[in-house]
């Protein structure tokens, strides 16, 4: 069993309160946070299961924030010979911690950072890059403020409102998705996986009906591991899942037409 990208979050606290959050950070009223406890029990019920992934990914909210990050980082290690990169997903505008960039810089063959700028203390994002450089810990700059946007800017997934198209519809958009194109982009909350983000988090903020069909219960304890493949195997077969239906479908698409200025604060 292998897997492209996986998602992690160790935190749904974020520093900024983004317009068109792609994770949906504003919904929350209580922003929830995984301790190290319940984040090693979800790497151990993932990789129970998976056999392999690509990329390992550390999400949020912003990670930056999680007040021990350097050990949930440390932690992923303990499994590096069950992934190829750990990628950490990152606004940059909260300055690096010495014990966060010490172990990305102990890690550094495996890890990239993701610093997407906002334009929101551009003093701290400029620090953070010449840290990495320093540390000589990969990373990847993306600007999204002002001219030029990367990849002309975010999508706009619209609001959790049941669209009622048909199951073709759906399937049409399900198919189309960037996150299906890639194998998924599967997400982890609670032992809960699913497809994408908008799934989990609109399941998790009730706004989307939770249907066991559209996700895998890693921390099931009736259910065996090598029966959670088969139905992982399942899962990953299906066309649709009910969040396409609560989603504009917008995501993925190269119509410039629909995308709006990234990092708007509410």
């Amino acid at each position: 069993m292998r897997i492209n990208n996986v998602n992690l979050t160790p935190t749904m606290r974020c520093n900024l309160k983004c317009k068109l959050c792609g994770v949906l950070v504003p919904q929350y009223d209580y922003r929830p946070q995984m301790d190290e406890q319940e984040f090693n029990e979800t790497l151990n019920a993932l990789f129970n299961v998976v056999d392999h992934v690509k990329r390992l990914q550390i999400t949020g909210g912003e990670p930056l924030m999680h007040p021990n990050l350097h050990i949930i980082l440390d932690d992923c290690f303990k499994y590096s010979y069950k992934f190829d990169e750990l990628w950490l997903f990152s606004n940059c505008s909260i300055p690096f911690r010495d014990n966060v960039l010490s172990v990305l810089k102990k890690h550094k063959e495996k890890v990239m950072v993701h610093c997407s700028d906002y334009g929101k203390n551009m003093d701290v994002s400029q620090t953070n890059n010449k840290l990495l450089v320093e540390a000589e810990v990969p990373f990847k700059y993306l600007k999204y403020y002002g001219e030029n946007q990367y990849f002309d800017g975010w999508v706009d997934n619209g609001d959790f409102i049941a669209h009622h198209r048909s199951v073709e519809e759906n399937e049409a958009i399900f198919s189309s998705c960037t996150h299906v194109n890639r194998g998924g982009s599967w997400y982890i909350r609670h032992g809960q996986m699913h497809w994408c983000g908008r799934s989990i988090r609109g399941t998790e903020l009730n706004k989307i009906p939770l249907d066991k069909k559209d996700y895998l219960d890693l921390f099931d304890t009736t259910t065996s591991a090598d029966e959670k493949k088969k139905l992982l195997e399942e899962l990953m077969k299906v066309r649709t899942i009910t969040a396409c239906d609560y989603c504009n479908g917008y995501y993925g698409t190269n119509d410039i037409s629909k995308r709006y200025p990234a990092g708007e604060q509410i």
